[in-house]
């Protein structure tokens, strides 16, 4: 069974021993004295609650709920406890005053322990807030106003402010679906046993919601919690398949909690189900009695024993590791993921924070007694690491672009000189790629396109040998040349980026041509021209395709881009014109000589759109 402490001892337990923090980034202004009549009201407590020491030991305003009197117990609070807490009460306000709220909120919950008060109560509540523990500072001002009389109107608009600022910073978790009975966790506090009385409030941001029973797989999820919002958990808890026995026991005989995996189980000694492997072990007890957490491993089927001496903790410490799912230990010792905070002993300690994805860090800490040491770790991403890289698929793009060459080259084109006039070569090219790209960005894959490029020259010197032994005839033509054919071949590819990626792609392989002439001649001084005559001619050529381009994801899958490329053919064989073709040129007949129709290798520069899609 376990033991369930009064209301005052619980919140010690809670608020000066574990000193949980809750992250989040509100913060109040340092306490000040009482403003002017004119001036707004403070948000920090009021004169009477920060410099009235002596009176709100001795004189408090009495508690207005049987639960708050009961709290000083049934006889009601002796002189001695008066005084001690006045002493705790005082002690708090100058840690207050300069700025140590965590110890000073160890002081005002001590004196709230001793003997309740109108003034420790708000200035916890401020303290609370401080540290950002939200969800405990709004409880806190809740109680304020609920368990005191004959509130100075001051102290009671600022505890009101705070209330209606404080729900825009605590959300609520409802748990559904757990064992009656389990044990529930928020963040390593514990809240109740499950079915909760009501949806648990929390501070807003990243929780570790953790549900225990003994026979029963810990259920365990992280909540990401905004400001009054309600998020809903569904446990699902399964039955221990593979289970041994834990017993703790504490080797003086004190009355001591048994938390075992940041939940309290039961009071020392203690013996129960768990499930295998290794578990962590802490023992609690009143003030700062209790033991550093320790390691405990459990055989499947058999009794794992540990007796432990609990001794006063006399320092905390306060780990907050980022990302807020890292794993933290203390002495080699795993106590959980996320934010921990405890009672541990002054001196050295060692603090490993560790995550999937990121480099591990080790930090010594000297832990001063009396305080506590508070250490915050953002662990360094590790590149290297397997879920950083983005995962590998299959991709098809298609790409159009508008392709434009100086000059097709070969004799035809060289031959354009003075009283020439020559045209770039100009045409479509449309290409297909398709292919596979590693989570590294680098891609292999198939590429498919089609070019068609025609360039035109006029007044080109034309040569035409007749047949019989006669002079050359010399005149001027027209050339309307055509380059046109498919590609097939590989590329490989290196892409950078998300939203607009950055791809650098390489292609290769072999075009197979048609080029076509179409040629007109006109032999002025004997008076004659020959009609178009068209030849064409298969070719291959190899290819070089170079690409650049940047694009825009406007889907996970889909993207558009824009790029550059260079084509670049290199011909196998020049085509040249076939000079046994025989023309008819006025009473004589003759051939055009074999001019090469274009060059070893011909130069294009291709912007392009393209369209791609992610399998």
């Amino acid at each position: 069974m376990v033991r369930r402490p009064a209301p005052h001892h619980a919140l010690r337990a809670v608020s000066a021993v574990l000193l949980t923090a809750l992250g989040s980034r509100f913060a109040l202004a340092q306490p000040a004295p009482a403003p002017a009549a004119s001036a707004a009201p403070s948000a920090t407590p009021s004169a009477s609650a920060a410099a009235s020491a002596a009176a709100a030991a001795t004189a408090p305003a009495p508690p207005a709920s049987a639960a708050a009197a009961a709290s000083a117990g049934s006889e009601g609070p002796t002189p001695a406890m008066k005084e001690e807490a006045r002493g705790h009460f005082t002690k708090g306000l100058g840690l207050m005053q300069e700025g140590a709220f965590s110890a000073a909120l160890a002081e005002f919950t001590a004196s709230l322990d001793l003997f309740p008060t109108r003034n420790a109560t708000l200035n916890a509540a401020y303290c609370l807030r401080k540290l950002q523990r939200f969800d405990d500072s709004l409880d806190m001002y809740e109680r304020f106003l609920r368990d005191f009389q004959n509130i100075p109107p001051d102290d009671k608009s600022l505890a009101q402010r705070a209330i209606s600022d404080l729900r825009a910073l605590v959300g609520t978790v409802d748990i559904q679906g757990g064992e009656p009975g389990a044990l529930i966790s928020i963040s390593g506090v514990a809240r109740g046993e499950y079915p909760p009385v009501a949806p648990l409030r929390v501070a807003a941001g990243s929780q570790l919601v953790r549900i225990f029973k003994e026979g029963y797989e810990p259920y365990e999820t992280r909540v990401d919690v905004a400001g009054g919002s309600f998020v809903r958990v569904q446990a699902k808890m399964q039955a221990l398949k593979a289970s041994g026995r834990l017993k703790i026991t504490e080797s003086g005989g004190r009355a001591v909690d048994v938390i075992v995996d940041n939940s309290v189980v039961g009071q020392a000694p203690w013996e129960g189900s768990v499930a295998v492997g290794k578990h962590m072990v802490m023992l609690r007890g009143q003030g700062k009695l209790g033991t550093q957490p320790v390691s405990a491993d459990v055989k499947s089927g058999a009794l794992s024993s540990l007796s432990v001496r609990a001794e006063e903790l006399d320092g905390a410490l306060r780990v907050t590791p980022t990302p807020p799912n890292a794993l933290v230990a203390l002495n080699s010792v795993d106590l959980g993921s996320g934010n921990w905070t405890g009672r541990v002993k002054s001196g050295a300690q060692k603090v490993e924070i560790s995550a999937p994805g990121f480099l591990k860090q080790t930090r010594d800490v000297k832990v001063e007694a009396g305080g506590i040491s508070v250490v915050n770790v953002a662990l360094e991403r590790d590149d290297d690491a397997p879920q950083w890289q983005k995962p590998s698929k299959f991709f098809a793009d298609a790409t159009l672009g508008f392709a434009i060459a100086p000059s097709f080259g070969g004799d035809v084109a060289d031959g354009c000189t003075s009283g020439c006039t020559g045209s770039v070569g100009i045409g479509p090219l449309a290409q297909l790629h398709a292919g596979y790209e590693r989570g590294s960005g680098f891609g292999i894959g198939l590429t498919l396109g089609y070019l068609a490029a025609y360039q035109d020259t006029t007044n080109r010197v034309a040569k035409l040998t007749p047949a019989v032994n006669q002079p050359q005839l010399i005149g001027s033509g027209t050339d309307h040349l055509r380059l046109s054919g498919f590609a097939a071949g590989a590329h490989l590819s290196i892409r950078y980026g998300e939203k607009i990626p950055f791809l650098a792609r390489a292609s290769g392989g072999v075009f197979f041509a048609n080029v076509r002439d179409e040629r007109t001649s006109a032999f002025t001084e004997q008076g004659f021209k020959i009609d178009s005559v068209a030849y064409a001619k298969d070719s291959l050529y190899a290819f070089a395709n170079p690409e650049v381009r940047v694009g825009y994801k406007f889907t996970d899958q889909f993207e558009a881009a824009l790029g550059l490329q260079a084509f670049l053919l290199i011909a196998t064989k020049q085509p040249t014109w076939d000079s046994t073709i025989q023309m008819k040129a006025g009473n004589q007949i003759g051939t055009y000589a074999p001019d090469t129709l274009t060059g070893q290798v011909v130069f294009f520069v291709v912007p392009a759109l393209s369209a791609r899609y992610d399998f």
